[in-house]
């Protein structure tokens, strides 16, 4: 807040110095639920504001201009990003679309394949694109917003010309952007957006997806912070997890809204990965004094950097996506 005060009136200059120090934020949006200002939004439009004066992060600028040319922040080629589905039947005339994402398809492509068979077995008639587009959500968490403007209108011409009236994806970062961020730039975005939580939780209660075996394990779930704290879908996994025979659930210390970051987001990895091990050891140890087995969750950049700092710390704690736990139930 003092620094836009100061660049507001003069007295602090933009600089190269300053973006690095905003890149010390995950955008976790702890503040945001701890504060009544807007500080979270402060950190994002300050980043935009540098970005456009000039002063950009290398690493940043390398997300932004994979995402552009090769459609995932990783740069991987795009017919890997989307071999995955290849192993699956989709409905190209199947006006609810499967969005994987880019983590979850280059990191975890089994995990897509499950969570895709889950949904047809009960019933869905899902589209997916073979040319699966990134979000771009990262573009503008790190202050590319005119980047991310062009990237959204032609993501949302597609989705027009494909005649798209859902989309469901298990990403919580591809969520937020699509539910939130997306109607906010193009009035005419009209798909109804889903995380795939909510349709499995939906599939329970319908009676549609029922667990027969018994899961005797204690476990603790991570609320990633795009879909818990910020998107507000707290109970719903948990309801979930309860619902699953034998399964023992205990809270770390700080959940629900007041859930601590993996560290991974807001660029925080590809900036200072170093932090972001930090802060993920810090929430792997609290994870360890629930005593748990498991350590739940159902986000990719959670999942990869937990699991990477449950191994450096040696830690008897199993990172999982909460899909695993559902199939080890059905």
């Amino acid at each position: 807040m003092q620094i836009a005060r100061g660049l507001l009136e003069g007295t602090v200059k933009p600089s190269q110095e300053l973006i690095e120090y905003l890149s010390l934020c995950c955008v976790c949006g702890y503040c945001k639920y701890r504060c009544a200002l807007y500080s979270m939004d402060l950190i994002e439009m300050l980043r935009a504001d540098l970005v456009s004066a000039g002063f950009e992060l290398k690493s940043h600028r390398r997300l932004k201009d994979k995402i552009l040319k090769d459609k995932n922040p990783q740069g991987q080629p795009l017919e890997q990003k989307c071999q995955w589905a290849k192993k699956l039947k989709f409905n190209e005339n199947s006006r609810v679309l499967f969005f994987a994402g880019c983590v979850y398809s280059l990191l975890n492509e089994d995990l897509l394949i499950k969570m895709v068979t889950i949904l047809q077995n009960a019933g869905m008639d899902l589209n997916y694109f073979k040319e699966e587009d990134c979000c771009g959500g990262v573009m503008r968490l790190t202050g590319y917003w005119d980047d991310f403007k062009l990237h959204s209108e032609s993501f949302n011409n597609i989705l027009e010309q494909k005649g798209i009236e859902e989309i469901i994806t298990p990403c919580p970062s591809c969520y937020k952007t699509i539910k939130e961020t997306f109607p906010k730039i193009n009035s005419s975005f009209k798909p109804k957006v889903t995380h795939i939580i909510e349709v499995l939780l939906d599939l329970i209660e319908k009676k549609k997806l029922k667990f027969i075996k018994k899961i005797e394990k204690r476990v603790t779930w991570h609320d990633p912070c795009d879909l818990g704290r910020l998107m507000g879908i707290i109970e719903e996994p948990r309801k979930i997890i309860k619902s699953i025979p034998g399964i023992e659930l205990v809270e770390m210390e700080n959940n629900r809204y007041e859930s601590k970051c993996c560290g991974g987001g807001g660029g925080m990895l590809a900036e200072n990965a170093d932090i972001a091990m930090d802060i993920a050891t810090n929430r792997i140890k609290e994870a360890e004094q629930t005593q748990a087995e498991y350590l739940v969750t159902i986000c990719p950049t959670c999942e990869d950097v937990l699991s990477r700092a449950a191994r450096y710390n040696d830690s008897s704690i199993k990172v999982i996506d909460l899909i695993e736990l559902i199939e080890m139930a059905l």
